[in-house]
């Protein structure tokens, strides 16, 4: 006997819900999307409900006398944070300290942050003054500019004693405060330098590969103790910092081409720009944060076509001439030629700014 009923599956799928087969198949194709979204919105919210503030939170600076960390200094006294500032030199803190808002807390730490003892000493201090720390930025670093060849062990030496080691004494004497309070941060200030091999960079480039390949651990292993770690790789910016440079090899050329790339516009962005990028990227809670976008998509192309990327930069090494001289002189000691001092007027009023001279 012929069966004039549909089958009872349809039934339950189409008439029985109420739903026709065409409003079925499109409800289908929009429900993933509307989940999404919901799932965005709900994200957002939570972020926007549990965002990290810097009001009210204890905050160390290595290299905090001059330069970037200088700029970090005061956009954060700038939000209600207290400071606490680490340099080798006393004088130089103490000049930092007079262009920080006169009402922030702020306190001096002359210390080598090579020297574990000296860095221990300086969170001693911290401790005793505001009780806790919340925040950790190691910033301290150096710049060499120099061809391979000139490139001693000694000075492969120098800059990871500041970059790795340093950022590993300051991040190690922190870590018991950052992890009392289950919400501790810390940033460490590499460079996109630990992702492209820069010409007349050697020794600053290993040591940075090195500080950002310990910062990648670091944020694995000390999110389970409540610390969220950021490795930061900045582009150039406009610090001044070619003044405080080392340069080697042809000097006067390798500091007017350090200058020029360091100090354009077109090529770097400003040290307060950078400063606010930074803060937002260590808030997020951020794991990796390249800066600004420009560089970010630069490090994607090397990263995807490296072979290419190496035989650009070996161009770009052929256009720098020649020198050898195995004896290093700081930029404040060299001069530029009038056109580039003209090109770089921005980066020579951050100099000023920014107590690096």
């Amino acid at each position: 006997m012929p069966n004039d009923h549909p089958p009872l599956t349809n039934l339950s799928s189409t008439r029985a819900s109420g739903i026709l087969p065409k409003a079925q198949s499109s409800l289908r194709r929009v429900a993933p999307l509307v989940l999404a979204l919901g799932a965005l919105g709900i994200g957002a919210a939570l972020r926007y409900r549990g965002r990290y503030k810097f009001d009210n939170k204890v905050v160390v600076i290595t290299g905090g006398s001059r330069g970037l960390g200088l700029v970090l200094a005061r956009e954060l006294a700038s939000q209600g944070a207290s400071l606490g500032l680490i340099a080798r030199d006393a004088i130089e803190l103490a000049r930092a300290r007079r262009t920080i808002d006169s009402e922030s807390l702020v306190q001096l730490l002359p210390a080598d942050v090579t020297d574990k003892a000296q860095v221990e000493q300086a969170f001693s201090t911290m401790i005793r003054r505001f009780g806790r720390i919340d925040v950790v930025i190691n910033n301290a670093g150096q710049i060499l500019s120099a061809p391979f060849d000139d490139t001693t062990p000694e000075d492969f030496k120098a800059m990871l004693d500041v970059h790795f080691w340093g950022t590993l004494n300051v991040s190690r004497a922190g870590l018991p405060h950052l992890a009392r309070h289950g919400d501790g941060r810390i940033v460490n200030i590499c460079s996109i330098g630990a992702r492209i091999p820069i010409p007349h960079l050697s020794a600053y480039c290993v040591s940075k590969y090195a500080q950002a390949g310990l910062s990648a651990v670091m944020a694995q292993e000390l999110r389970s103790k409540g610390v969220r770690v950021t490795t930061v790789l900045p582009g150039l910016m406009r610090t001044g910092s070619h003044l405080q440079s080392w340069f080697k090899g042809n000097r006067t050329t390798e500091f007017a081409l350090f200058s020029l790339l360091g100090g354009t516009p077109g090529t770097s962005m400003s040290a307060e720009r950078a400063a606010r990028l930074i803060l937002e990227a260590a808030a997020r809670g951020q794991a990796d944060a390249v800066i600004p976008f420009t560089v970010r998509q630069i490090a994607k192309l090397a990263a995807c076509f490296p072979n290419a990327t190496i035989a650009s930069l070996a161009s770009v090494n052929g256009m720098v001439p020649e020198g050898r001289t195995r004896f290093a002189t700081q930029g404040r000691h060299l001069r530029l030629p009038k056109v580039v001092r003209g090109v770089t007027a921005l980066n020579e009023r951050a100099a000023d700014r920014n107590n690096q001279r």
